[in-house]
């Protein structure tokens, strides 16, 4: 090992922790921000693979240090992804989302370092790899970990989807690297992939589109009986599988103006708070915002709203019982 080898090891295992605290906090703070940003859709579905910063080990700096023939002037300094991490999302739509929350976070800047969609402009005709990256900066000294992190530290963050990190996993290490002499055929099937895979996260996309536009009605009920549920019981609600399966049956009977209606509905039966409450600890019925949709289905179609819906004779009783009607009667 030389000198110059051996110098730039030593202050990388110095400063390593340094970098690994680094990585953990851009790591949480990105994960928590976007969160955030696409309430109320659960930031575990949004990102496919959890996000885990990684450190460089040592025989990949010295390689890049000193073995890829790049002329660093200053190798340990002019290497930014000493720490690195990936964000992996389903399509490319989701891309923006994480561009966004990465360029607005107060605790670092954020410089683009190579952008798929720009290479792709500039290079119409080529299908290669593809991926969005960011070196992120932190922009005054911090803790975290326990760790001291000082200003300016890099951390390289890839931005991929799902299709895009498979191809990766598959082929980056190998086919782009100057030391794999990949034949014509491999290579020309792996622009093929690239081709195929941009086309199935455009058709993706699309298919999102038509979904988000059918699931449009049932998101804006699922908001309101959430924001209803808060105010009206004081409780936090535990949204579950079955929050949907009741929206999709009784969110039929949620027409234009709903939301207010059913402020009054609820301004009226004031006392269906204390049932609820009552309720919610030992029945997750009850713990679901949509518990007061399905009071609403009740109070204005007490026959047909039952019917072939997702819940028992048994369950809806005290609903019943709480509107002062019969279940009996009701079915008749």
């Amino acid at each position: 090992m030389t000198d110059r080898e051996t110098k730039l090891l030593e202050r990388w295992r110095a400063e390593r922790p340094m970098y690994a605290a680094w990585g953990n906090f851009v790591s949480a703070t990105l994960t928590d921000a976007i969160a955030e940003e696409i309430k109320p859709t659960a930031v575990e579905l949004f990102l496919r693979i959890p996000i885990r910063p990684r450190t460089k080990d040592e025989s990949s700096l010295l390689t890049k240090a000193f073995r890829r023939g790049k002329p660093y002037a200053d190798p340990y300094n002019d290497i930014e992804d000493k720490v690195g991490l990936r964000v992996v999302v389903l399509v490319s739509s989701d891309i923006k989302v994480v561009e966004r929350v990465i360029k607005r976070c107060p605790n670092w800047t954020a410089v683009l370092a190579r952008d798929y969609e720009e290479e792709r402009r500039q290079r119409p005709y080529e299908f290669d790899y593809q991926s969005v990256h960011y070196i992120v900066r932190s922009k005054e000294e911090l803790t975290f970990d326990d760790v001291i992190v000082e200003a300016g530290k890099p951390c390289e963050i890839q931005v991929r989807t799902l299709l895009q990190h498979a191809y990766s996993e598959l082929t980056h290490d190998t086919i782009y690297k100057p030391s794999v002499q990949a034949s014509p055929e491999v290579k020309r099937s792996a622009a093929k992939s690239m081709a195929l895979m941009e086309a199935t996260d455009d058709y993706f996309m699309r298919v999102r589109e038509w979904l988000d536009a059918a699931l449009a009605p049932s998101r804006l009920v699922s908001a309101a009986v959430d924001r209803l549920y808060r105010s009206f019981t004081g409780l936090e609600p535990q949204p579950s599988p079955l929050d949907t399966l009741l929206i999709d049956h009784f969110g039929q009977w949620a027409k234009e103006g709903f939301e207010e209606n059913l402020k009054q509905f609820l301004h009226d039966k004031a006392f269906l708070a204390d049932r609820i409450r009552e309720r919610a600890p030992t029945d997750l019925l009850f713990r679901q915002p949509a518990i007061l949709l399905v009071y609403w289905a009740i109070k204005v179609a007490p026959r047909g709203a039952p019917e072939n819906g997702p819940l028992t004779d048994q369950e809806f009783g005290p609903i019943y019982s709480d509107l002062g009607l019969a279940r009996a009667a009701a079915k008749g």
